[in-house]
């Protein structure tokens, strides 16, 4: 009697173990689904969600090349990483933002100076003329 209660407890133990495992997965799984922080590959959804642009958006930068990803058959995914990377590379920064600011205010004062002697000049063609 005692053997055989033995390999009956074992049976159910082992029963029990696989039961624990299989729930753990599946929990672990549902984590995995709900947090995508803890995913390093996101979908092209969750990308657009990430940059704040339209899932149509991520899929055209993506074929044109202009945003990194990966190709896993038929699924498009993109890297946490790599997208941080790229918000990086392509970040103005304020240094070029004042750079752009005065690149444009000297440009628009140097139109506004050439309209300015331009008028003058008209102004002192219409004099002459009317000596």
């Amino acid at each position: 009697m005692g053997r055989e209660e033995r390999p009956a407890i074992k049976e159910f133990l082992d029963m029990l173990a696989d039961i624990l495992a299989e729930k753990y997965f599946e929990r672990m799984d549902d984590r995995m689904k709900k947090i995508p922080e803890l995913r390093r590959l996101i979908t092209a959804k969750e990308a657009g969600q990430y940059l704040s642009l339209s899932t149509d958006t991520i899929y055209q930068m993506a074929s044109q090349k202009k945003l990194p990803y990966l190709k896993i058959g038929a699924r498009v995914l993109f890297d946490i990483k790599a997208l941080d990377h790229w918000i990086e590379k392509h970040m103005i920064k304020e240094k070029e933002w004042k750079k752009e600011e005065l690149k444009t205010e000297m440009e628009y004062s140097k139109s506004n100076a050439r309209a300015i002697k331009e008028s003058d000049l008209l102004t002192l063609l219409k004099k002459k003329g009317k000596d």
